[in-house]
């Protein structure tokens, strides 16, 4: 158990600094790739700053992690898997995966991924037998991400032909990408946030009650953002060519993501009792009625998603988004901190739900006022 721990303990490190590396560009990258997808020229120096900007970051992180160690003198991680846990966290970091999103062809990069996947696990099976061998396990992962990382990157290469390395246009890629950075982090605080919430106002006894609820909703909410990042693409690239239908079409993803939440939340709130006791037995009985207010967060959490991925951020609105998102972020969690003094961890949830659906009251104003501008009308 120690070793798994420690596994899991840098696995964690790794991905979170890999987030850091990948900044925006799943993003702010993938709508240049799209918008330039015919001038290879272009490909190349979209490709060659974007990779700059990356070795930039990874730069800041070392002196980082190099100044934490000059101060404590120690790492808090196995110093025998280091190596391994910097391979995995190059793998995830320099992943092309935004190209090829931009690009919209992800089909070959996804098979690719689950083949490589499939093979690590089977050597997982075959040589990892016991406890000493987490320092393989671990580089087994590494490795076989690492090669994922390593093809995709030679398949972009044969794409954009010759890259070049370049310090000025990784800070251009920096800047542009900052407020989509700013939008995917402050993203998920709404609900990662409340465990640690949940635990200072509350004690654990009330976290063990809240993390199932929470758990399912992530489930719910994280199924679309696939569909979405797949989306966002080739809205883009409909915004500069017909704006008008494409609004439209926005308008019925948002509509469609916001009623499918709706459906979702109804349906888990009538069963939530039901799925609980199924799922993790009666100990956690009390679990279902957090559920029971949580599941309305869902069609307000789909409806801002869609809001922002296919239509502020595709108009060009990425500063607006990224200020609201952040805003209401840092609001979420001193509304349900004041909530929780009077209804405890519900009061969380309470809070977490109310401010979901003011952010989008916010952001489907700003949508209007950009749309009714657009057309040449007055601003709201």
């Amino acid at each position: 158990m120690q070793e798994y721990g420690k596994v899991v303990l840098i696995q964690s490190f790794a991905l979170l600094s890999s987030l850091v590396v990948e900044y925006g560009f799943s993003l702010s990258g993938s709508r240049q790739i799209a918008i330039a997808r015919a001038d290879k020229a272009e490909l190349s120096r979209i490709f060659g700053e974007v990779i700059s900007a990356k070795l930039i970051i990874i730069l800041f992180l070392l002196i980082c992690s190099a100044a934490i160690f000059a101060l404590t003198n120690s790492f808090a991680f196995d110093n025998s898997m280091m190596l391994w846990g910097f391979l995995y966290f190059l793998a995830f970091g320099f992943s092309p995966f935004w190209f090829f999103q931009g690009l919209e062809e992800i089909s070959v990069v996804v098979v690719l991924e689950v083949l490589l996947r499939f093979m690590s696990l089977l050597f997982l099976y075959l040589f990892v037998l016991d406890a000493k061998d987490a320092g393989l396990a671990l580089f087994i992962l590494a490795g076989f991400g690492l090669l994922n990382t390593l093809i995709g990157n030679v398949m972009c290469m044969k794409k954009v032909g010759h890259i070049r390395l370049n310090l000025r246009g990784a800070l251009h890629q920096l800047k542009i990408g900052f407020h989509v950075f700013v939008y995917k982090s402050s993203n998920n605080i709404l609900l990662s946030a409340g465990p640690s919430l949940v635990g200072a106002t509350s004690g654990h006894i009330a976290v063990a009650a809240y993390v199932p609820a929470e758990k399912i909703i992530r489930g719910f909410v994280g199924f679309v953002n696939p569909i979405l990042i797949g989306l966002f693409p080739y809205l883009n690239r409909q915004f500069l060519s017909s704006k008008e239908n494409t609004i439209r079409l926005s308008w019925m993803i948002v509509s469609g993501m916001f009623a499918a939440g709706m459906i979702v939340a109804g349906s888990v709130f009538f069963i939530g009792d039901f799925l609980i006791q199924t799922v993790l037995g009666s100990g956690f009985a009390v679990a279902s009625s957090i559920l029971k207010i949580f599941v309305w967060i869902i069609p307000f959490r789909l409806a801002n998603q869609a809001l922002g991925l296919c239509m502020l951020i595709p108009m060009g609105k990425d500063k607006v988004t990224s200020g609201f998102m952040m805003f209401f972020s840092i609001v979420a969690i001193l509304f349900a901190a004041l909530l929780s003094i009077w209804f405890g961890v519900n009061g969380v949830v309470l809070g977490f739900v109310a401010t979901e659906i003011f952010l989008f009251v916010s952001l489907a104003v700003v949508v209007i006022d950009v749309t009714i501008k657009s057309k040449g009308g007055k601003t709201l």
